[in-house]
C-alpha cells in the first residue's frame, strides 16, 4: 500500500473489492524503520456479520430484539469451543449491576450461531463484571474459564481521568449458565479502597484489566495481556500514558488465583496479585487487540490498534492514528515483540474492538495462513470483518518513534526501568541548556514540561548540557514538520534521532543513553541535521527537557497520602512544636436548594494534608494558618545536596507572606513573599547527615496561598 494513497482511494478500493496488499508498500529508510519478515493481503466485509459485532439498528441500548450491549460492542468478543461447537458470550448490557446476564450463542463457527437462555453471575455491589478478554473449556473436567475486566471505585472518576481496574476469574460447569466467582487474579500494586492517592505524584496506576487472553497450548502457558495506564489523580485521561503488560499462569495451574506472575524486567517472578510489571512495548506502543499463533510462520502475532488511540469519549489527548497494527514474537515467555505494521492503513478508524479467528472461524488460538479480523466499537456501525492472508515478502513497520510516552515526573511505584526511573530533570528554559547557531525561538504548549519548548529548524544548530550520572534521557517533541538530529555525548555520536511523526508526541523519550561512567562530567550535544525524513515538512527539533541520572527528589512527584513516602512529611509548627498533618481526599458541605428545599452534600477533591484553620499543604503549594505550614524531607543517608526552586503567591495575595528553608534549626534561604508575580528563587548547596530534616516553612497572613514545588538531588555522597 503506498503510504502516500489517500483514505479516499483506499475507500473506493475496498467498495471494488480490490485486496489491500501490504507487499507493494516499499519501506522508508529512515530511523524509525524495520521490516515485519511477512506480507498479507487484506479484503474488507460489512455485510451479513453476526449481531454481536455488528448489532443493528441505532438505539445503544437495545440493539436487537433481546439482547442489550451496553454502549454497542465496547470491548472484545470473547468465544471458545465446547464439544466441537462454537459458543459465543459475553455480558448482555448490565455489566455494573449485581446480578449480571451473560449472553451466549452457539454455533458451527464464530458467524454462524443461533442465541441460547442467557446466563448469570452474581457478584457484590460495586465492581463491574464484563465477559471481554477470552475463555477457555477444560474439556476434561467440563469446565469454562473465563477471566473478567473489572471496574470498581468508579466513584473516584471525577476527579481522578480514570476508574480502577482489575482482572477476576469466574468459571461454569453448565456451558455458561450459571457462574461461580473465583477471585481476583491480577490488580495493580496498591489495589485496595482509597488507595489511588497512595501513588506518587500526579498518578496512579489504574490496573490491570482491559486485556486479551491467549491460551498457549505450546509453550503451557495461559497469558493475559492487559492495558493498564497511568491516570491522572485530578484532570482527565491521557491516553499516550496508556501501556501494555502481560501476566502468565501455567496451564496445570488452572488460571487459580495466586498462581499468576506479572512480567517484570526480564523475569516472571512477580505476583499477579499486588505485583510490579514493565511495559511490553511492541515498537514503541502497546497493542489493543488479540494473540494468535500462526503455524505457517511459527510466531505469535499480535493485531489490533495502537494502544493509546485517542478516544473521543473522555479525553483529546493521544494518537491520532487508528490503523489495525500487527508485531510478531517467536518466543512468549521473553516478551520481545518487533516493531508494528499496518495490517491495514486506516488512520481515520474508530473501531477498537478486535475478535481474531483462524481462516474457520473456529480457533481464536492458531491459524495457519490466513485469519479473520473482526473490527468493532461502541455504537461505530457498520463493524468490519477483515479477511486477511499472510504471505512471503516484508511489511514495513510503521515509524513509530523507538521510545514511548512517558509523564514529566517518575512513578516509583512501578516495575517499569524508565517509568520508575530516578532522574533530575532541566527543562528547557534553564541555564544550563547552551544553545548554540541561531534560529532557536520560543514554542509555548500546556502539554509540555513547564509549558515550553524551544525549537530551530537550522542545520548546525545545538544544544548542549553537562552532568554527572550514568544515564541522560533526551525530551524532544516529534510532530510532523520534525527534523533529524545528531546526538553526540562526549563529542562523540552516539544516533542520529528523527523527530517526525504523524501526530504531535510531547511526552516521548526521543533519546536514552544509560551505562555511562557516572563519576565523570558527560556533556549532550544535540545538533540539527539538513536533511529530514521524507513524510516531514520540515526540519525542525523541539527540545523540551533533559533528564539525567540522579538520586532527586521533587515535591509533587513524591507527594502522596502516606507521610514518608519519597522522604517527604506534612507538618504544621507554631514557632516551638510540630506536629504531623492530617491527610484530607476530599471535603464535603452541605448545599441548599431553595427551590426543593432540601441540603445536599457536595464532595470537592482536596489531596492535601491539613485543614483550613491550622494550615495546608498540597503536591506543589503551601498555605499558613493558625499554623505555619511546613513541608519536610528527611536525608535517607549523608551527602551533599542542592535545593533549587522558586516561591511566588498565587492571585490576591497581600503582603506578610514569608518563605524559608532551615537545617538544624538554622535559616538556610529565606525570602519574602510580598505580592502576586513576586517570585524568589533558590539554588543553594548544604551537606547533610542521614536523618536531618529540612524544612520547607510558609507563614503569613491565614490562607495565603504560597505556590513552592523544591527539587533537592544529592551532587555526591
Amino acid at each position: 500500500m503506498d503510504p502516500e494513497r489517500t483514505e479516499a482511494e483506499m475507500t473506493i478500493f475496498r467498495r471494488l473489492g480490490i485486496p489491500l496488499i501490504l507487499l507493494l508498500f516499499v519501506p522508508v529508510s529512515y530511523a524509525q524503520d524495520s521490516a515485519l519478515p511477512f506480507s498479507c493481503t487484506v479484503t474488507e466485509r460489512t455485510e451479513r456479520l453476526p449481531e454481536y459485532v455488528s448489532p443493528p439498528g441505532p438505539n445503544l441500548y437495545n440493539n436487537s430484539p433481546g439482547l442489550k450491549v451496553g454502549w454497542g460492542i465496547d470491548s472484545p468478543t470473547g468465544f471458545v469451543v465446547i464439544d466441537r461447537e462454537v459458543w459465543v458470550l459475553f455480558n448482555s448490557g448490565n455489566q455494573y449491576g449485581t446480578t449480571v446476564r451473560v449472553a451466549r450463542y452457539r454455533g458451527a463457527d464464530f458467524e454462524h450461531t443461533e442465541r441460547q437462555p442467557d446466563g448469570v453471575i452474581v457478584v457484590e455491589a460495586g465492581v463491574s463484571t464484563h465477559f471481554c478478554g477470552g475463555l477457555w473449556y477444560d474439556s476434561a473436567a467440563g469446565k469454562l474459564y473465563a477471566p473478567i475486566h473489572c471496574e470498581y471505585e468508579r466513584e473516584i472518576s471525577p476527579p481522578a481521568g480514570w476508574t480502577r481496574k482489575k482482572t477476576r476469574l469466574a468459571t461454569s460447569t453448565d456451558k455458561g449458565l450459571t457462574w461461580h466467582l473465583e477471585g481476583d487474579i491480577l490488580t495493580d500494586c496498591l489495589p485496595d479502597k482509597g488507595d489511588w492517592l497512595r501513588f506518587s505524584g500526579s498518578y496512579f496506576e489504574a490496573g490491570p484489566a482491559d486485556f486479551d487472553f491467549y491460551a498457549d497450548d505450546r509453550g503451557g502457558y495461559f497469558y493475559i495481556f492487559s492495558c493498564n495506564s497511568y491516570a491522572p489523580k485530578n484532570g482527565r485521561m491521557n491516553n499516550f500514558l496508556w501501556f501494555n503488560e502481560v501476566a502468565r499462569c501455567a496451564i496445570t495451574d488452572r488460571m487459580a488465583p495466586g498462581k499468576w506472575r506479572k512480567f517484570c524486567r526480564g523475569t516472571w517472578t512477580e505476583p499477579g496479585l499486588g505485583g510490579r510489571s514493565s511495559k511490553v512495548s511492541m515498537g514503541s506502543y502497546g497493542i489493543y487487540g488479540r494473540v494468535i499463533y500462526s503455524r505457517f510462520f511459527k510466531k505469535y502475532l499480535r493485531i489490533g490498534v495502537s494502544l493509546g488511540v485517542i478516544d473521543k469519549r473522555f479525553t483529546s489527548m493521544g494518537l491520532g492514528d487508528g490503523s489495525i497494527f500487527v508485531s510478531s514474537c517467536d518466543d512468549l515467555s521473553r516478551q520481545e515483540w518487533t516493531s508494528a505494521g499496518k495490517v491495514i492503513d486506516n488512520p481515520d478508524n474508530d473501531r477498537f474492538g478486535i475478535t481474531l479467528t483462524d481462516g474457520s472461524s473456529r480457533d481464536p488460538f492458531q491459524c495457519d495462513r490466513s485469519l479473520h479480523v473482526y473490527n468493532y466499537w461502541l455504537y461505530n456501525i457498520p463493524s468490519r470483518a477483515l479477511d486477511v492472508t499472510f504471505g512471503p515478502g516484508t511489511t514495513p513497520a510503521a515509524g513509530f518513534p523507538r521510545y514511548g510516552s512517558y509523564a514529566y515526573e517518575p512513578l516509583p511505584e512501578s516495575g517499569d526501568p524508565i517509568v520508575s526511573r530516578q532522574t533530575r530533570m532541566v527543562g528547557c528554559n534553564s541555564p544550563e541548556n547552551i544553545y548554540g547557531g541561531t534560529g532557536w525561538t520560543r514554542r509555548n504548549d500546556p502539554a509540555y514540561f513547564q509549558g515550553r519548548a524551544v525549537e530551530c529548524g537550522e542545520p548546525g544548530a545545538n544544544v548542549q548540557f553537562s552532568f554527572n550520572g550514568s544515564g541522560i534521557y533526551w525530551r524532544a517533541i516529534a510532530d510532523t514538520d520534525g527534523g533529524k538530529a545528531d546526538v553526540f555525548i562526549d563529542d562523540k555520536l552516539v544516533e542520529t534521532v528523527d523527530c517526525y511523526y504523524r501526530d504531535a508526541l510531547p511526552f516521548q523519550f526521543a533519546s536514552i543513553r544509560t551505562g555511562l561512567d557516572p563519576g565523570v562530567n558527560h556533556t549532550v550535544r544535540v545538533v540539527v541535521r539538513s536533511d529530514r525524513n521524507p513524510r516531514s515538512t520540515g526540519t525542525n527539533i523541539r527540545h523540551m527537557a533533559f533528564e539525567y541520572t540522579a538520586e532527586s527528589y521533587r515535591a509533587s512527584a513524591g507527594f502522596s497520602s502516606v507521610t514518608g513516602r519519597n522522604n517527604w512529611h506534612y507538618r504544621r509548627w507554631d514557632g516551638k512544636h510540630y506536629d504531623t498533618l492530617r491527610f484530607v481526599a476530599f471535603t464535603r458541605t452541605a448545599v441548599y436548594d431553595a427551590q426543593t428545599g432540601r441540603s445536599d452534600e457536595h464532595r470537592s477533591f482536596a489531596n492535601y494534608w491539613g485543614d483550613d484553620d491550622s494550615c495546608r499543604v498540597g503536591e506543589n503549594y503551601q498555605i499558613p494558618g493558625a499554623h505555619r505550614a511546613l513541608r519536610t524531607w528527611i536525608s535517607p543517608h549523608r551527602g551533599r545536596i542542592r535545593i533549587e526552586g522558586n516561591v511566588h503567591t498565587d492571585t490576591g495575595i497581600g503582603e506578610g507572606v514569608s518563605a524559608r528553608i532551615m537545617h538544624k534549626d538554622r535559616v538556610a534561604w529565606s525570602s519574602p513573599v510580598a505580592s502576586p508575580g513576586v517570585t524568589g528563587t533558590h539554588d543553594i548547596t548544604i551537606e547533610v547527615e542521614k536523618s536531618d530534616a529540612i524544612d520547607f516553612v510558609v507563614e503569613g497572613p491565614k490562607g495565603k496561598k504560597v505556590m513552592w514545588d523544591p527539587v533537592i538531588t544529592y551532587v555526591d555522597r
